[in-house]
């Protein structure tokens, strides 16, 4: 029997008052350890996709070592920053250039991660250890613009992964100070990426609050509830969730764009991850789709529409 969707009512999710900080940096010393713990314990409850979302767990733990051994990189230009402030545009933008460190996480990431990953992914890991620089680049390149079609799936999460780590290590680097509020709200103030889920906090002077949470460099940026991410239309979202699922994962979905995030409710589950959590609901994201909504944006370490 297919599981039931369910409309909840907004009054169950908005609330909260008061003026939370409008960005929030995530710790590079523990974001991808946690986030690999998440991982486990999801695959350790029981759940269908348990294999899958132990490789996940792997991979973030490889994610952190990447990230332990990554070289320091440089702080911001004074120049480019008050350039970045003065036209509203994000310091670390994803479509800039990049340095070559990313390949180096890539590389540490698929040796960790290469002996516990299924055979028919074996050969995808070595053809990324022995690709060019100008390949690999291409293939962020594509991955940075959701270019899916030309993109191996089984590769996605490797690159997903090691840009993940790059940036993080980027946004430490500049620190928090230097980075803005941006005049759109459904991007990253840090690098301008879309928002791969939202996260409702606890661990902040206005507990409740909504955070975006950025699909590339680990941000999270403050979004009052009840606003749409994409459309910026206020009062026309909607949140569901699947009968006898995780009541802390909810698709927000707009009425007016027809669009959906999810959001994951730490009041409601402390440990509650936007990467791990969303891979771990996929079902819901079939059923959104069969109800006529469309997700606003990926996460990197999947394909859209991957079975």
């Amino acid at each position: 029997m297919k599981p039931a969707i369910r409309i909840v009512p907004q009054g169950e999710i908005l609330g909260g008052a008061g003026e939370p900080p409008a960005l929030r940096l995530p710790d590079p010393g523990s974001f991808f350890s946690d986030r690999a713990a998440r991982f486990g314990s999801l695959a350790a409850a029981g759940h269908a996709d348990a294999p899958f979302l132990a490789l996940m767990e792997r991979l973030a733990m490889a994610q952190q070592q990447a990230l332990d051994a990554h070289p320091p990189v440089p702080g911001p230009d004074p120049a480019r920053l008050e350039l970045c402030h003065r036209h509203g545009l994000p310091p670390l933008a994803k479509d800039a250039s990049r340095d070559g460190a990313w390949r180096v996480a890539l590389a540490d990431i698929i040796n960790c991660v290469s002996a516990a990953a299924p055979a028919p992914v074996q050969p995808v890991m070595r053809e990324l250890l022995v690709a060019s620089a100008q390949r690999l680049d291409a293939l962020a390149d594509r991955l940075l613009a959701f270019d899916y079609p030309e993109l191996n799936p089984a590769a996605v999460p490797f690159l997903g992964a090691a840009l993940h780590v790059h940036w993080l290590k980027r946004a430490a680097a500049y620190g928090i100070d230097a980075f803005r509020k941006l005049d759109i709200p459904g991007i990253c103030p840090v690098c301008g990426s879309p928002p791969v889920a939202s996260v409702l906090r606890i661990d902040i002077p206005v507990p409740g609050s909504r955070y975006l949470a950025c699909t590339l460099c680990g941000a999270g940026w403050h979004l009052a509830r009840g606003q749409c991410s994409q459309c910026e239309v206020r009062d026309k979202v909607a949140y569901f969730h699947i009968d006898g699922g995780n009541e802390a994962v909810k698709a927000e979905a707009c009425e007016e764009c027809r669009g959906y995030l999810k959001i994951m409710n730490r009041e409601q589950d402390a440990l509650a991850d936007p990467v791990a959590d969303d891979l771990a609901t996929l079902a819901l994201d079939v059923l959104m789709d069969k109800s006529g909504y469309e997700r606003a944006s990926p996460n990197l370490l999947f394909v859209p529409g991957q079975d």
